[in-house]
């Protein structure tokens, strides 16, 4: 797969985009107990201009109702920013191979506030829908234990896990993050990390379940791997346990900052509900990878390595200078060496906690978030009122220097040159599991557990009116308003690459020239596209050629025609999609015990019926 966002004035709106569904609704996380989420996902700040996908973010107040079902009253709700979130969840997913994305990254590198996030999210679980990963985010085992059993929903201990999951499969939502980005000004090197980190720096992190629960090492400070001994043999400081054999390269370090979260029981109020029993740890097993402003600047690549399942890995690359085998030199960004800046191996998941790494199909993600826990002054006085109003001057002291202003006057955005899929056809060219296409492949089915959950991936009240009940809308084949062909992509030149692909005997030049066809769409009458009923409605709508898509037909038609769990399911005997019986052993000999109690009562009374017709 890849997308190279070269046509202009693309829409990702909901059913306007076969692999992109752009955001319309707040973070789940903002209401949640400890969230800091403060923008609006908005899908009219995603759009595709200069041969780019961006995503911008600006000061704007959104406001809407939430109904409290505790409190049993409507209440109204802010978000103080406006930004972009662009996904694929349920269009494009696959397991396993090589992404690379280039990209400009938003904002000043030195001004802290935004979380600009590239990432990838298991198919069970639909990024800011809280109650769709609950329980789900971020498991990545297939043991079964008994104590764990209560904080993942899909366990391998389940006998049955319905809605065409497997039997004795532990699943989960499983999170890749290829780069997050912390901006700001640390005035030198960050402590505890090694080699020296400073702001602004790159996230490369797993974040997996379950996680270590004793003896976690601290945030602010980096993992202590054997205790520390004092002069006369006692020991001093305890060894953590955390995940030995994790590698790093160039200039990264572990990020001793962020170690993961751990999700506890909830408050009333709360999106999710979780009982002390489902309470658990999650791991982030991440690095801190340094950054230059030339990265916030200029097109960077980075690149994610993932060999899935049992035997597996996960490798983050960057571009950097390469001085000799074991050292390499950021300087200004612009190196064009391959820098392997981090590595976890399946054994070192393995040993540590039992989990493995990712093997979930999963899909991707690209948004800037506003969230007063990543980036924000820390060390505000105590009279600072805790609020994040650009337009209230009460709440300056809450954040970094300029940064209001920033989003103010200057295009902040994250801008998306390309994103590309790799993936080898070969399976004894990786380690690690095949490398597989789709969001529902039979190994690992998602779709039936996804439309017996449907309303755990829709949106909240007020905004789950326009939804009518399904996740995600069909994609819109033309009729999008229009005056001139040009609005149509009636000017746009394209070539079937699979076309050229499949033909021999000619240049590759005079190839491409000559699979090259004028035109995605044609303005017409909205009489010849919906009919002479539909004409007063629409004057003038975009009608697409075929394999062009979405309301101005300025999108590629995408087919997934990969194998579908929940197809393979429909299309067999309904006999076939009952779950198997299973009766646990006590119950068996209970029911016998039963039976064979009838059998005596039965006998007994036949007895005494017979003695009485005697007598």
């Amino acid at each position: 797969m890849s997308d190279e966002f070269n046509t202009p004035n693309r829409t990702f709106t909901d059913g306007h985009d076969p692999v992109w569904t752009a955001m319309d609704k707040p973070d789940d996380d903002s209401s949640s107990s400890g969230g800091g989420s403060q923008q609006f996902y908005n899908s009219s700040f995603v759009s595709t201009e200069d041969g780019m996908l961006k995503i911008r973010t600006r000061v704007g107040k959104t406001t809407w109702q939430r109904y409290d079902h505790v409190k049993k009253e409507w209440k109204m709700e802010h978000a103080y920013y406006k930004s972009g979130m662009v996904q694929s969840w349920e269009k494009f997913c696959f397991t396993g191979g090589i992404v690379e994305v280039d990209v400009i990254l938003p904002g000043d590198p030195f001004i802290g506030g935004l979380w600009p996030a590239i990432w990838m999210l298991g198919n069970l679980g639909r990024a800011t829908y809280e109650s769709s990963t609950n329980n789900i985010w971020p498991w990545s085992f297939d043991v079964c234990d008994r104590e764990l059993q209560p904080a993942q929903t899909i366990s391998a201990c389940n006998t049955q896990n319905h809605f065409g999951m497997h039997p004795y499969q532990g699943r989960g939502a499983t999170e890749i993050d290829l780069i997050e980005v912390m901006t700001g000004d640390s005035h030198g090197p960050l402590p505890s990390t090694d080699p020296p980190i400073e702001l602004p720096y790159g996230d490369m992190t797993l974040q997996v379940a379950p996680g270590v629960t004793k003896n976690r090492p601290p945030n602010g400070a980096a993992p202590l791997y054997q205790s520390m001994l004092s002069s006369n043999g006692h020991t001093d400081l305890i060894a953590n346990n955390w995940y030995e054999g994790i590698k790093f390269g160039g200039n990264t370090s572990v990020n001793p900052y962020f170690y993961g979260t751990y999700l506890g029981e909830t408050k009333p109020g709360e999106p999710v509900s979780r009982s002390k029993k489902q309470a658990f740890q999650a791991d982030a097993v991440g690095a801190a990878h340094q950054l230059v402003p030339s990265h916030f600047n200029t097109t960077h690549t980075f690149r994610l390595e993932w060999q899935p399942g049992p035997g597996g890995r996960l490798d983050w690359f960057s571009h950097g200078y390469k001085v000799n085998e074991t050292f390499y030199k950021t300087g200004d960004g612009n190196g064009k060496d391959w820098v392997h800046a981090y590595s976890i191996l399946d054994k070192v998941l393995k040993e540590t906690m039992g989990s493995q790494i990712p093997i979930e199909p999963s899909y991707l993600i690209m948004n800037t978030a506003v969230s007063s826990t990543w980036g924000f002054p820390y060390d505000t006085p105590s009279s600072c009122q805790k609020c994040y109003d650009c337009d209230d001057p009460k709440c300056a002291c809450t954040f970094a220097p300029g940064f209001c202003k920033m989003l103010r006057e200057d295009d902040v955005s994250l801008k998306i040159d390309s994103i590309r899929v790799y993936q080898s056809r070969d399976p004894s060219a990786h380690v690690g599991a095949n490398h597989t296409l789709g969001c529902d492949p039979p190994e690992f089915p998602t779709r039936g557990w996804i439309k017996g959950h449907s309303y755990r991936y829709m949106r909240n009240v007020p905004f789950s009116y326009a939804d009518k009940g399904l996740p995600l809308r069909k994609v819109q084949t033309g009729g999008g308003p229009c005056e001139t062909d040009e609005d149509c992509g009636g000017h746009l030149k394209t070539t079937n690459l699979t076309e050229v692909y499949n033909r021999s005997g000619a240049s590759e030049e005079r190839r491409l020239e000559e699979s090259a066809k004028d035109g995605r769409g044609t303005c017409v009458a909205g009489s010849d596209f919906q009919g002479i009923f539909f004409a007063k409605k629409s004057p003038s709508v975009c009608k697409c050629n075929p394999g062009f898509t979405g309301p101005k037909c300025l999108a590629q038609e995408h087919i997934d025609d990969t194998e579908s769990a929940y197809n393979n399911m429909v299309n067999n005997s309904i006999f076939v999609a009952i779950p198997d019986v299973q009766i646990p052993s006590f119950m068996g000999i209970l029911f016998c015990a039963l039976a064979l109690m009838l059998v005596v009562a039965n006998c007994m009374t036949v007895r005494s019926r017979k003695q009485d017709s005697v007598s």
